[in-house]
């Protein structure tokens, strides 16, 4: 019996492994990697101009590279806070954080000509900074992945059902093959080299851990006119 008993107290879940991992990867390997990409910097910034041009462009990559891993342990770091960071249950203004959002990528929007229209929004069950970081992840997606030789749109809208409200953020931006719309909800999941869209991977991750979070359920369509993510959230 007592050999059964330490068994399961050492054993876990792999989902909650998971969490552990990104916690202690995102917060030990930070500190390196900041200093990796701050020399990294300095070199290319204040060295004496290299001999060669393949010397300058391996200097410019391993910055590059640093910038990147820098980004993904951010990822997994924001990853790891929500298993750890205490969930506010409050009254949230949906409308409210779409307009904030909004706000703060205005600038973003204009420089591709993009567009983006909210309907009547409801007011929901939840935590307001989560939503916040829900709508900025999914909104950001969308201008990562739009067409680059049309105007950016974004419509978001909501229904409402007996138990919950079910809020659409659709765009007409280059969608997601079928065939990956389970893959593209895991962890550092990327269809797209860097070098054509840039990214950690996690951004669809997050939003579905949030989602979750509030007792809702998340899903993508996709199409050659673009994606839509619809996702519920409880009544406040």
């Amino acid at each position: 019996m007592q050999k059964y008993q330490i068994r399961s107290m050492t054993e876990m879940d792999p989902a909650e492994e998971f969490k552990d991992f990104a916690y202690i990867v995102s917060h030990d390997l930070a500190g390196p990697v900041r200093s990796l990409v701050e020399f990294s910097r300095l070199l290319v910034e204040q060295a004496p101009v290299p001999e060669t041009d393949d010397a300058r462009t391996n200097l410019s990559m391993v910055l590059e590279s640093g910038e990147k891993l820098q980004e993904i342990l951010h990822g997994l770091l924001q990853f790891s806070r929500l298993n750890t960071v205490p969930r506010l249950d409050q009254k949230v203004d949906v409308e409210e954080i779409v307009a904030r959002v909004h706000m703060n990528r205005q600038t973003d929007l204009d420089m591709i000509r993009g567009t983006l229209n909210a309907g009547n929004l409801p007011e929901v069950t939840g935590d307001p900074n989560r939503l916040y970081q829900l709508f900025y992840m999914l909104i950001d997606n969308a201008i990562k992945f739009r067409r680059r030789n049309q105007p950016l749109i974004i419509d978001i809208a909501c229904e409402e059902t007996e138990q919950a409200y079910w809020i659409s953020i659709t765009d007409n931006g280059i969608g997601i093959d079928p065939m990956f719309h389970d893959d593209v909800f895991r962890p550092l999941r990327k269809l797209h080299n860097d070098d054509v869209y840039d990214g950690a991977g996690m951004g669809l991750t997050l939003a579905r851990k949030i989602v979750l979070m509030h007792g809702g359920q998340i899903g993508i369509g996709s199409s050659d006119d673009g994606t839509a993510i619809s996702f519920s959230l409880p009544k406040a």
